[in-house]
Formats: structure tokens, C-alpha cells, sequence
């Protein structure tokens, strides 16, 4: 499953959050658990951040067709710096996120993009997928949310800067399959509701999509 999101950020958002980044402290981040080459910079946590931090969760949780997509219990994020010359190679995502035990568990990623594709060369997120390989260069404010399972890479970043969160979330669902399912009887109760809003159909589909939410939902 994959959920593109346009406009999830507007641009006075986008501003004040570049301005927190533009006096954070980024500490260079190389290597990996498995391997995998990574060249880029993570902004130190720290309270300077909490703002930046909260706006982008409340912006996702604003959003429904994220929260029926996501079913989100938990969400954590971090802000990545590419300069020219960086980039993160192929890798898939840890399973658990979090310096303390058990931590998050990583059921879907998000990549948040923060600076203006024209502003940056090269950088493009690559998810590889079994109809091939997936490629983005999206405007600031855009969300891609993917599996952390499956393999994916920044590419190197030729020329200025890319600013972008990166994020988990744990989902109400940790099957994918049971998401598919939710995500398409939330869909189909709001279209139902909008071609027959003095109609049952509606309030039938989401007697339905609650009741799989109560047998399912993992809290």
C-alpha cells in the first residue's frame, strides 16, 4: 500500500518549520544497523523542535483520508538534511523505532517533503514495488506513506539542499491487509453518504467498518 497527500502542509506552516530547522543543530548520520550506505543529517531532538514536531502531527491528523489510510495509535518523526553530495542508499526501515524497549512499532513510514523540488537537484525518494520502481520529487507539504518494509533509498542530491520529515506510524491495524480492508469501507461509506446523505447505505457500511475496527484494532 502506498497513499500520496497533497498539500498536507501550507506554506506559512512550511516557513515556520524551516525557520526551527535553520537554528537546529544536525548531527551527521552514516552507516546502518544493516549495512546500508546513509550520508545525510538528523536534526537533534531537543525542545526547540517540540513546535515543528507538533504541527506536522497535527497537520496528518487533520487529514481523514490519512486517518482511515493509517488508523495511527502512534506517530514519531524526525527532520532529515541532505546537502550536496548526500544520500541514503537502498534499506529497509527498522521494525521497531525508538531508543527505549519495545519502542514504536514501524507499521507504515511517511516521507514529508519541506523544501521546493526546484530548489534542490537529485534527491528523488525511490520505493521499489513489484510493478517497479517508484520515484518522488514532490512540493513541499506533500506526504508519501509506504511500507518500511520495502526497500527504498534517497537518491544522491547533485546540487542544494532537500529538508524533509521522516516519519513512523503504528497503526490501530498492524495487518495490511486488514488496513486495505478498513481504509476501502471508510471510503465507501463517505461516498455513500455523499450520493444518499438522507439514505441508510452509509451508517450500514460504518456499523460494518466499526465493528472489523473492535475485532481487529490492537490498543
Amino acid at each position: 500500500m502506498l497513499l500520496k497527500l497533497d498539500g498536507v502542509l501550507d506554506a506559512a506552516k512550511i516557513s515556520e518549520i524551516r525557520d526551527v530547522l535553520d537554528s537546529a543543530k544536525f548531527a551527521e548520520s552514516r552507516g546502518g544497523p544493516d549495512g546500508e550506505v546513509r550520508n545525510n543529517l538528523t536534526a537533534e531532538s531537543g525542545d526547540s523542535l517540540t513546535p515543528a514536531i507538533q504541527a506536522v502531527v497535527t497537520a496528518l491528523m487533520a487529514r481523514e483520508d490519512f486517518t482511515a489510510y493509517a488508523l495511527p495509535h502512534h506517530i514519531t518523526l524526525q527532520f532529515n538534511r541532505y546537502d550536496t553530495g548526500m544520500s541514503f542508499g537502498d534499506h529497509c526501515d527498522a521494525p521497531l523505532i525508538g531508543s527505549q524497549r519495545p519502542g514504536l512499532r514501524a507499521d507504515l513510514a511517511f516521507t514529508l517533503f519541506l523544501s521546493d523540488p526546484e530548489s534542490y537537484e537529485g534527491g528523488e525518494l525511490a520505493i521499489d514495488a513489484p510493478s517497479g520502481t517508484m520515484r518522488f520529487k514532490e512540493p513541499a507539504g506533500t506526504v508519501v506513506v509506504y511500507a518500511p518494509d520495502r526497500l527504498h533509498r534517497v537518491e544522491p542530491v547533485t546540487g542544494g539542499t532537500r529538508l524533509a520529515a521522516i516519519g513512523w506510524v503504528q497503526s490501530l491495524l498492524r495487518d495490511e491487509g486488514e488496513r486495505r480492508i478498513a481504509a476501502e469501507l471508510a471510503a465507501l461509506r463517505s461516498a455513500a453518504e455523499e450520493a444518499a446523505p438522507d439514505g441508510d447505505l452509509g451508517a450500514r457500511i460504518g456499523r460494518l467498518h466499526g465493528a472489523l475496527l473492535r475485532r481487529w484494532a490492537d490498543v
